[in-house]
């Protein structure tokens, strides 16, 4: 499998199209299609990294498609990109945001659709 059938693969599997991987990663929608067109057949491990924190598939797996196929990370790839987005906001907005999740948590509780929290 070339990087190019790699970086497919993750288009498909995401479901995205090149323009939104692009926007996404910080680099050009050109870019991405040399990289699935096999005009560009290696990747910086910088942006390999990048793409295993936005996407959770290993880097080394991008660069050489060794190892693993999926990262393991300690938070998963939507988890991350929810940070990611939290981070941006003013803190007003996150208190809100906050306030909805234990709210939702509470809810949960009452009508018996979740497990008791846990500490992580």
């Amino acid at each position: 499998m070339t990087l190019g059938d790699r970086i497919k693969c993750i288009l498909s599997e995401k479901n995205m199209k090149q323009v939104e991987f692009a926007s996404t990663l910080g680099i050009s929608a050109n870019y991405v299609n040399q990289l699935v067109n096999g005009k560009k057949t290696n990747i910086s491990e910088t942006l390999a990294k990048l793409i295993e924190e936005r996407f959770g598939y290993s880097a080394e797996w991008i660069i050489n498609e060794s190892g693993s196929k999926m990262a393991s990370p300690t938070l998963s790839a939507i988890k991350k990109e929810f940070i990611r987005k939290i981070r941006k906001m003013p803190d007003e907005e996150v208190l809100a945001m906050l306030a909805f999740a234990e709210t939702f948590a509470s809810f949960k509780r009452q009508y018996g659709m979740a497990a008791p929290e846990t500490q992580s």
